[in-house]
């Protein structure tokens, strides 16, 4: 569902219900502002909608659904507004590997089951540890946006952190393959002034994450 909205005199979008909430966050569009829904014949306030209410302007997102890393970095004045996570694709190598493990572990466990040695089933733990290595990976993974800065945290055991404050960020660039497209996940680089930058692969919704990051830039610049 795609909504129209009139904010300062002029109508913008459609946008999604998600660019909604999230401009509703940063605090480009107001709950007052009118909207018109697909299939709606008269105009309402924002704040009608269920699906947009409530909206809390302190704190967009509760703690609790915030990550150990971006919970411990956060200031105390500090607002999260928006967060994604690892796409599910990311699995896919690991999922390929780990078949490809069983390929070759299952004949051998089954030869040498018949020659009694039934300890050779234990391998079965490599392809279990490449899955389950991956999915930690993605679970533990964190990527949010405040008022003031971009926090990634990739990884569990080797862990990449990033972390740059909205004022510093002057360009964010998003790459997607086709099933990209189709799947909602792409490539999320961040370029810094100085030339700093830094690339994320299979970011899940990452257009949504990249307006994210302008919408707070905007509403910065109009502070």
């Amino acid at each position: 569902m795609e909504f129209t909205v009139r904010h300062d005199g002029r109508e913008l979008g459609p946008y999604s219900e998600a660019e909604v909430k999230n401009r509703l966050s940063v605090g480009t569009l107001a709950p007052s502002d009118l909207a018109l829904a697909p299939g709606a014949n008269e105009w309402a306030q924002l704040s009608t909608f269920p699906q947009f209410l409530p909206v809390d302007s302190t704190s967009p997102l509760r703690p609790q659904q915030l990550g150990a890393y971006t919970a411990a970095t956060l200031q105390p004045d500090e607002r999260p507004l928006h967060q994604t996570h690892i796409h599910w694709i990311a699995l896919s190598g690991s999922v390929i590997g780990a078949l490809l493990c069983l390929i070759v572990i299952v004949p051998i466990a089954m030869f040498a089951s018949w020659r009694d040695f039934y300890w050779a089933w234990l391998l079965l733990v490599m392809p279990a540890g490449i899955l389950v290595s991956a999915a930690v990976t993605i679970k533990t993974s964190e990527l949010v946006i405040t008022d003031r800065r971009v926090l990634i945290k990739v990884g569990f055991i080797q862990r990449h952190t990033f972390e740059m404050f909205i004022s510093k960020i002057e360009s964010v660039a998003v790459f997607q393959s086709m099933l990209g497209r189709l799947l909602n996940y792409g490539t999320v680089e961040i370029r810094g002034t100085g030339g700093s930058s830094e690339s994320f692969a299979t970011i899940a919704a990452p257009l949504l994450f990249r307006d994210s990051i302008q919408l707070v830039q905007t509403s910065s610049e109009k502070r």
